[in-house]
């Protein structure tokens, strides 16, 4: 082929000779006008037919996403075909052109054809269609589908351009198969990421987007795939998660939440009197059941229990927010408003304290 392309610029000289100046200059204006009108059919489809074409409600999604991933390559294949249809008609002697360039044609047909097919993944969103609500939302499983999607696109593109120039297409694949199963036997972490990855997919613990706690990493998820799982952490540093490890461990999602449990241990000083405390957990329901953060059948105060230097009361409650930020926001405002009561009722907040006894001292006179 490339001794082809080096005889060329030879050929025109000999084709010269051969037919007289007058003919020619008829192929080559013939030349010229069959690119140009290339070039014009190039432009009527990308201006103006598949705009209209576009405009029509088909019956079918899958037509419209092939219009539209098809207006830029079906330009370029016009193009293409009036600079073929120019070149052939060119006399170049006795070098064989043609094939040639039929040959080069043809590849280029094929990379075309690749690149329309590839923007053209939306196609796998309709494999969906009929399954359930919470599979045919899920941008994780949609994400995954797409990927695929486009390696098998570029890899039969590969594949049939490299048939096209003359290589042995099937030589390579039987040398990839036996090379696949050689490593097949070092690769038993890929594969049980890869049955990991596909049991994320079905059982949808979580998808991008959710706020998730893994053993000690916590952060929103940022991606799938058929290895490993992304997730961003609250100090955006990126952790990258194996699928097997994912499928291992118990996953916390909190993106699933309706509501927080607001929940802490309230010490108050030992001095404090039955009718103190009885008056203070009184006052504290009446608080957390009045607020607007809180479900009011979810209050809970009482006396859990006495400790070294305080008696314990177990204040509990359900705020109305599954964000994080939000009920950071609501535990202060009621943190401030349950320490106001605990003043108001006359009483205080225990801390640590030792009291010491001395003995005194017998007088033996």
């Amino acid at each position: 082929m490339l001794f082809q392309i080096q005889d060329l610029s030879f050929s025109l000289g000999g084709a010269l000779l051969l037919e007289g100046l007058p003919a020619f200059a008829a192929r080559c204006a013939c030349a010229v006008l069959l690119a140009l009108a290339g070039w014009l059919v190039s432009r009527w489809l990308s201006r103006w037919l598949f705009p209209r074409l576009l405009h029509i409600h088909w019956p079918s999604r899958a037509v419209s996403i092939l219009l539209g991933s098809f207006v830029r390559p079906a330009a370029y294949a016009a193009l293409l075909t009036g600079l073929y249809l120019g070149l052939v008609s060119l006399p170049w002697g006795t070098v064989p052109a043609r094939p040639l360039f039929l040959t080069l044609y043809r590849f280029f047909c094929i990379l075309l054809l690749s690149w329309g097919l590839y923007g053209a993944s939306e196609l796998t969103s309709l494999l969906l269609t009929t399954s359930r609500d919470e599979i045919r939302t899920s941008k994780t499983l949609q994400n995954v589908l797409v990927k695929v999607y486009k390696v098998v696109i570029i890899l039969l593109g590969i594949l049939m351009a490299a048939q096209e120039l003359g290589l042995p297409v099937s030589g390579i694949i039987t040398s990839a198969g036996l090379f696949g199963l050689t490593i097949s036997l070092a690769a038993q972490d890929t594969a049980s990421n890869l049955f990991g990855g596909l049991m994320i997919l079905i059982e949808r613990p979580f998808q991008i987007g959710d706020w998730i706690v893994v053993g000690d990493i916590e952060g929103t998820v940022e991606d799938i795939s058929f290895r490993s799982t992304r997730v961003r952490a609250l100090d955006n540093s990126l952790y990258i998660l194996t699928n097997s490890n994912v499928c291992g461990s118990t996953v916390n999602n909190g993106t699933e939440r309706t509501k927080r449990l607001y929940r802490f241990t309230l010490g108050v000083e030992y001095s404090a009197t039955r009718a103190q405390l009885e008056k203070l957990m009184e006052d504290l329901r009446a608080m957390l059941k009045a607020s607007p953060y809180t479900y009011e059948d979810s209050v809970i105060v009482e006396v859990s229990g006495f400790g070294a230097s305080s008696i314990d009361l177990l204040v509990s409650a359900y705020v109305r927010t599954p964000d994080a930020g939000t009920f950071y926001r609501m535990r202060n405002d009621l943190n401030l408003d349950l320490m106001d009561v605990v003043r108001a009722d006359g009483l205080d907040f225990a801390f640590p304290s030792t009291s010491v006894y001395i003995k005194p001292v017998e007088n033996k006179n």
